[in-house]
């Protein structure tokens, strides 16, 4: 075999080697691009959810409750992430909890 026909054949078997590469590395890029798109789509229903849960606290006639929502939405973020906000406003537990706290501080402030 001379030079020529050896570096001929190291670049065919380079550029295999290139084309098998871009194939793997898009398949990663899709799936990564799949992951990435589901978790921001779980992201944006917990989000939604949430706002459709506090739209309550402007329909509400019960006081407490109203009180309840307004004080989980200012708790938002510092101890509320959007997952554990949506579970505290669905909670009836959580709820009754909060509100033997604080029903006797409401009580005597009126």
């Amino acid at each position: 075999m001379t030079s020529d026909e050896i570096r001929n054949q190291e670049c065919e078997t380079f550029e295999s080697s290139t084309e098998k590469l871009k194939r793997i590395r898009r398949r990663r890029w899709k799936k990564r691009i799949q992951i990435r798109a589901a978790k921001i789509k779980r992201q944006l229903m917990l989000e939604n959810n949430f706002h459709k849960a506090m739209r309550e606290m402007r329909v509400t006639t019960d006081r407490y409750r109203k009180s309840y929502l307004n004080w989980i939405l200012n708790h938002m973020f510092s101890q509320f992430d959007y997952e554990t906000g949506l579970q505290a406003i669905n909670d009836k537990a959580a709820y009754e909890t909060w509100l033997s706290v604080n029903k006797q501080g409401m009580n005597n402030k009126y």
